[in-house]
């Protein structure tokens, strides 16, 4: 009897040292410092490392503690989007027929012309591979009927089929092109922070076309079909784009203890993305940096914020554990696989 209380309580004590090692609070998750960190240091604005700046926008890593990676190293590997798509490893398609009680929908017809079949805020992904694919929220994928950008978090397992919440960011075509049969056949970016924030938290079409006007009429890349990826045509705004991915392009790839940033610019955070593991973060960063630089670009300013205003924005994250996902889905959103946390984005 004494022997049998004794494995339960020892299990009941190796259950919650599990857990603790997966929470996302002050001892697993510190902004990198200057001087060395240890697992019981108490992180001090005053040190933080404030090296990753250029112009408009500055990054402070976020480390996690040998616990942390420790506790998440079995949550598997993915393959990004952007790789799935190039390689035929997702399909990704129209999907339903126009409701005319969508609102959306029926703005969007209004502005465009020929025949419509399809739903402006769903797509259809099928993995066609025997890998597990992560999408994340504010991907924008061109092709289709007209470019979209991706409203959720989600995980597509080996020959899963699933529907995707999706928004416009090519407010005047409504036609399918080059022959792709209303596939989306190529990968742009990850969105600007603003527009990440719509599609996340506000879930507005009219205000994702607000936004997509506003950086493609402050940047001079306005098209006929007013489409957002046609930044990648303005040559002022791609020199731009270029000298901050110079300055912050491989800066993180060496710390394994990297798994996300907070992005500043100005006396604001625009935002912090964290994930499961560093090598998921690491990854992803390289489409991710695009909109940071995209905000910074189009509405950034000189960098003026305090480290400790830094350290009250993950403060506010971390401090309460209940109530995380309850602050974090104030601003942002939280996506979980398998019981765990695999990515936190906050706006």
């Amino acid at each position: 009897m004494k022997k049998t209380i004794l494995l339960g309580a020892l299990l009941m004590l190796s259950s919650l040292a599990g857990t603790f090692a997966q929470e996302h609070n002050h001892r697993n998750i510190k902004i990198l410092e200057t001087r060395d960190q240890m697992e019981e240091t108490i992180a001090d604005p005053a040190q933080f490392d404030t090296r990753y700046s250029h112009n408009k926008l500055r990054l402070y890593p976020i480390i996690a503690s040998e616990t942390f990676l420790d506790g998440h190293k079995d949550i598997g590997r993915f393959t990004l989007l952007k790789e799935a798509i190039s390689t035929q490893k997702i399909t990704i398609s129209e999907t339903g027929a126009a409701s005319q009680n969508n609102l959306n929908n029926v703005n969007v017809q209004s502005n465009m012309s020929g025949e419509v079949s399809g739903t402006v805020n769903t797509l259809f992904a099928k993995n066609n591979s025997q890998d597990t694919i992560f999408i994340m929220a504010g991907e924008v994928v061109k092709g289709g009927k007209q470019d979209r950008v991706i409203g959720q978090d989600i995980v597509l397992a080996p020959g899963e089929e699933k529907d995707l919440s999706a928004f416009c960011v090519e407010k005047s075509r409504w036609s399918t092109k080059e022959g792709n049969g209303g596939k989306f056949t190529d990968y742009y970016q990850v969105s600007s922070m603003d527009i990440r924030k719509v599609v996340t938290k506000d879930k507005d079409q009219h205000e994702v076309w607000k936004k997509v006007d506003e950086h493609t009429e402050k940047n001079k890349a306005t098209s006929d079909t007013k489409a957002y990826t046609n930044l990648e045509n303005s040559k002022e705004y791609q020199q731009k784009v270029k000298a901050y991915i110079d300055a912050f392009g491989d800066a993180f790839k060496d710390d394994e203890r990297v798994i996300g940033v907070i992005a500043v610019t100005g006396d604001k955070v625009i935002g912090v993305d964290m994930f499961a593991t560093h090598d998921l973060f690491i990854r992803s960063y390289p489409n991710l940096l695009h909109s940071y630089v995209g905000h910074a670009i189009t509405n950034g300013e000189e960098v003026t914020i305090t480290n400790n205003d830094v350290y009250a924005y993950l403060d506010e994250i971390l401090r309460d554990q209940e109530k995380q996902n309850e602050v974090i889905e104030e601003n942002g959103a939280v996506y979980e696989y398998r019981n765990k946390k695999l990515h936190i984005s906050k706006f």
